[in-house]
């Protein structure tokens, strides 16, 4: 996870290791090619890497129900009503 800026101050400052943490963001993956070895016997290899670009990160209470989450751009779907048929 990645959080820039005043985000990941307040952040570093916040939580702790084990804190239980709700982060809304935007995957983003990087590629690099890497040699291992010397000589005739090089080979390279591609890495990938995957993180989290962090646009708001939420500390949960343990004893409190967890939040719903909404994916960004989607609204909440409504509840039916206790008049619907089925």
């Amino acid at each position: 996870m990645v959080a820039w800026n005043g985000l990941g101050e307040r952040v570093a400052a916040s939580l702790h290791q084990g804190d239980h943490v709700l982060v809304e963001g935007t995957l983003v993956s990087s590629s690099y090619d890497r040699e291992y070895g010397k000589g005739k016997k090089v080979t390279t290899v591609k890495h990938t890497v995957w993180q989290i670009r962090a646009d708001s990160i939420r500390k949960l209470n343990r004893g409190e129900k967890e939040p719903d989450a909404v994916a960004s751009g989607s609204e909440r779907l409504a509840q039916p009503s206790e008049d619907a048929p089925f």
